[in-house]
């Protein structure tokens, strides 16, 4: 009987949490959405680090802003368009964000932050926090957002690993 006690009110807390699930990742100081890791490139010097990760962003994403570079890192700013259902209605969204790499012999961390939602009006930025846009809708339909991002994060972060190993972009799979 005593298990019984407390194995309903765990299975209750526990459902409760995966139905609050979130995909992207959230930095514990700040709260905000974000991709960082260190990563390794055994053999290679910050400088060749650092042109393959210089071109991996102008090969990657669309350039609409211009690589900021100095001596031991690149950033640039950069978008990601994608469609989500909510209930009946597709919403297109454009959404930005920075990338951020720096360099060490041997290793370089690579930082996406600063995500937010908007458009590009006469040379302008006119975007809000993607936390503050996810935030107005319910709930059960945040994850629908949280999805593509998630995803093309993640894709993003496999193939800045496979340029900076391999100079050349992953090669695309045969799409049947």
């Amino acid at each position: 009987m005593k298990k019984r006690k407390i194995i309903i009110p765990l299975i209750l807390f526990l459902s409760f949490y995966v139905g609050q699930a979130q995909l992207i990742m959230i930095d514990s100081e700040t709260g905000e959405y974000r991709y960082e890791e260190v990563a390794r490139a055994e053999g290679m010097s910050s400088s060749e680090i650092k042109t393959r990760a210089k071109s991996w962003l102008t090969n990657y994403y669309t350039q609409i802003d211009s690589i900021k570079s100095d001596s031991s890192s690149v950033k640039q700013l950069n978008t990601f368009h994608f469609k989500w259902k909510l209930i009946t209605k597709t919403i297109d969204v454009d959404l930005f964000f920075d990338v951020y790499i720096q360099t060490k012999d041997n290793r370089y961390k690579y930082d996406f932050s600063n995500f937010r939602v908007g458009k590009y009006v006469k040379g302008d930025l006119q975007a809000i926090d993607l936390k503050a846009y996810i935030e107005r809708f319910p709930s059960e339909y945040q994850i629908l957002v949280e999805e593509p991002i998630d995803t093309e994060m993640t894709k993003a972060i496999s193939s800045l690993s496979y340029y900076i190993a391999n100079n050349e972009l992953e090669p695309e799979e045969e799409d049947w």
